[in-house]
């Protein structure tokens, strides 16, 4: 591709709903029109970190994550959020948590729910604090389902074994809309992924690549049961763990039609519909 030409990405098309990329914008038939409800998807642009804006058809937000430190605010202010729904830490390290107490803070945050193992540091304690002396009501990470409007999630709670790792212990969620599915798992390993396994996983549309792509966070078997038709990798420009593995990226690309990466392509929307057709808009092209 010679430089400064647009990319041109087609993505899945069904019942005559088609989505195009070009230069980070998407187009599509409904437009002539009025667009058709979806849910939408947000992969913020946190550098070595995690933060996943979801908003409903009906407007409901939940914040999966909040990256590591204070600027997730303004990032979801220019979002327009002003109200959090449901806030999620998939696990209890800075790169998860780091920001999510200045959320609490500047944001009416109605639930929060985490994987139930603490933590010692002083990130997690203050976070604690600022909850318990919230409005927020916390919940237990039990299996169970989340309705945000017609937006479902289906909580799976983490195995509690090895109680010495919160990776292994992150948080799983499964969003269904309709047709359209999407997994989030933390920054799970190998282990737990069987474990989610176990608990029996859809084929789904959307997989965000657990552990900012590493290569012990992914596994054919793993692969083979959820069938991602796009896969999201989180994670930061020239960071010093090496993500994504090379290895890794090689197992999501023999599976998934597009991979992205926000150390590439910045920030990343999905935009999911009812009958399963997803569009994608991202705020770089990529190299």
């Amino acid at each position: 591709m010679r430089a400064g030409r647009p990319k041109i990405s087609i993505f899945k098309i069904q019942n005559s709903v088609l989505g195009i990329l070009v230069a980070g914008c998407v187009v599509t038939q409904s437009e002539r029109n009025e667009q058709p409800s979806a849910v939408e998807i947000t992969f913020l642009d946190v550098g070595q970190a995690d933060a996943v804006l979801i908003r409903s058809p009906e407007g409901k937000t939940a914040l999966i994550d909040a990256g590591r430190g204070g600027e997730i605010v303004a990032r979801l202010r220019d979002h327009g959020v002003d109200t959090i729904d449901l806030a999620v830490a998939s696990h209890a390290h800075a790169d998860h948590i780091g920001g999510m107490e200045e959320v609490v803070r500047s944001f009416p945050v109605r639930y929060f729910l985490d994987n139930g193992l603490p933590h010692t540091t002083s990130t997690y304690l203050d976070l604690m604090r600022t909850l318990r002396d919230s409005e927020t009501t916390y919940l237990r990470p039990e299996a169970r389902s989340i309705a945000l409007g017609s937006l479902r999630m289906r909580v799976l709670p983490p195995p509690h074994v090895n109680e010495q790792s919160q990776n292994h212990n992150s948080l799983g969620l499964v969003l269904e809309y309709g047709a359209f599915r999407a997994m989030l798992t933390g920054d799970s390993e190998v282990g737990e992924l069987q474990h989610f396994l176990d608990m029996g996983v859809p084929d789904v549309t959307l997989l965000k690549a657990a552990h900012h792509g590493a290569r012990d966070a992914v596994s054919p078997a793993w692969l083979a049961a959820t069938k991602p038709e796009l896969v999201v990798i989180s994670c930061g420009r020239g960071n010093p763990y090496g993500h994504p593995d090379a290895w890794a990226l090689r197992y999501y690309e023999a599976v998934a039609a597009e991979v992205y990466r926000t150390d590439l392509h910045g920030e990343i929307t999905v935009r999911g519909l009812a009958d399963g057709a997803y569009a994608v808009t991202t705020a770089r092209r990529g190299d």
